[in-house]
């Protein structure tokens, strides 16, 4: 086997014995009961905006997206009440700027609904209350009644522009008044900087599922951060769990997890072949782990960071990026990104975009479309069950939780946003400053 791939980590904590637990190789992760409070505070939700979003580097989308000069897409952060807009500048460069005009604030870049992203070519960006015109790199190209403006204050017009930068194709941005606390490789840490090297650029197929939800966005990140739960979450989307005992079942425990700084992965075994497959999968040539046919391209050798232990039986290489992202590898040849966006305390937008390697001919592209529909189905079993969850912690009766040994990624995370919150607190010297998980 090869060196085991830890840079910027210690490679004990990727292996353990039967008898071990994951969360033994960590002793500064607090092992008891973790506060509902960040899940079912309004309070705790606003601090959360600005001590976790505001200060962090933001998922806006892949370089792909504006390939070539002129190609432009918009993004919304409700969670900051913020909209930009990301595009390849005619001089070459890839900017984000903010999505609002700087003559009377008027949202610059839409269609039919402004709070609806968009995406498309354009020359320059025209204002649709009076026409100003913007230049694709925010410089003012048109002004219009001139006659009417007073000294230069017209000229001087000109978009704002935000901090934007990219890892492997992934396009960050950082909203902090006054500029970045980190450089996005020291927000990402060189593990994942240095190791996430992959072929992203060439899955340009996607399949894109957005939606709103009833529940806290850590809700369905903590979902996302474990496996425990598709046993019984999932056994309708496939069959073949249904067949199988807990105890058989032993053997799809994770076969490494870590925590990476503010972030963390873990690596499932993959599922095994044939116990899964109905007959509309067999025909479509895909099951709800994704398409089944050989490949144009084999991507099943991962990133050092993605396999760090170098297995072959590998199912599922999930990343969380803090604040809200997971980018998920799937075997044999897909991948996709999960986002998890706030809109209040109890509410939130999810995204899910699924990427394939371009369809050759009809019958893969009904692989993609198969995948995609019992995936999603399997997803939205996900979130719909997280919406009980939401109703259920609103009840108060209970004020933490404990969680298991395969909820490591949870624990980390949750320990993340209370810190944030707890240093912002502390700067401010707001009342609460001292808050942490509940120790019990």
């Amino acid at each position: 086997m090869s060196e085991i791939y830890s840079v910027g980590i210690d490679p004990t904590v990727l292996a353990k014995e039967l008898d071990e637990k994951w969360t033994d190789k960590y002793p500064d992760i607090d092992q008891s009961r973790v506060s509902y409070e960040s899940m079912t505070s309004p309070e705790f939700y606003e601090l959360e905006r600005e001590a976790v979003f505001r200060r962090s580097w933001l998922y806006a989308g892949r370089a792909e997206w504006v390939d070539r000069p002129g190609q432009f897409f918009t993004k919304e952060y409700e969670v900051l009440r913020n909209s930009i807009i990301v595009v390849h500048g005619h001089d070459g460069n890839v900017r984000a700027f903010y999505n609002v005009c700087p003559h009377r604030g008027n949202k610059l870049v839409w269609k039919d609904d402004p709070g609806e992203p968009i995406e498309g070519v354009c020359n320059r960006f025209y204002c649709k209350y009076h026409g100003l015109g913007y230049g694709t790199d925010g410089k003012l190209e048109v002004l219009t009644d001139r006659r009417s403006w007073f000294g230069d204050q017209g000229k001087e017009l000109a978009l704002a522009e935000i901090p934007l930068a990219s890892w492997n194709g992934f396009l960050f941005v950082n909203m902090n008044p006054g500029g970045p606390e980190q450089t996005l490789r020291e927000f990402l840490g060189d593990y994942y900087w240095e190791g996430f090297a992959w072929p992203f650029e060439k899955l340009t197929e996607r399949f894109v599922a957005r939606g709103v939800t009833q529940c806290n966005w850590k809700g369905l990140m903590d979902a996302f951060n474990e496996i425990y739960h598709g046993v019984y979450v999932h056994k309708e989307a496939f069959p073949y769990l249904q067949k199988m005992d807990f105890d058989a079942l032993q053997a799809m425990h994770v076969k490494t997890m870590a925590l990476v700084g503010q972030h963390g992965f873990y690596i499932s075994p993959r599922n095994p072949q044939g116990l899964f497959v109905t007959d509309i999968e067999r025909i479509s040539q895909c099951t709800g782990t994704g398409p089944q046919y050989p490949a144009a391209e084999d991507l099943t050798r991962l990133p050092p960071a993605a396999n760090p232990i170098h297995t072959d039986d590998w199912g599922t290489s999930s990343h969380f990026i803090f604040p809200n992202i997971q980018i998920q590898f799937y075997y044999p040849n897909w991948y996709l990104v999960y986002q998890y966006w706030p809109l209040a305390y109890d509410r939130m937008r999810f995204e899910i975009d699924c990427h394939y390697q371009p369809s050759r001919n009809f019958s893969e592209l009904i692989s993609h479309y198969g995948h995609v529909a019992t995936f999603w189905d399997a997803a939205l079993q996900d979130i719909n069950n997280l919406e009980a969850t939401q109703k259920g912690l609103e009840m108060g009766v209970f004020q933490n939780w404990p969680l298991t040994d395969q909820e490591l990624m949870i624990r980390g995370f949750h320990r993340q946003i209370y810190d944030h919150v707890a240093r912002y607190r502390e700067e401010r010297n707001l009342e609460g400053a001292a808050i942490r998980p509940e120790r019990r």
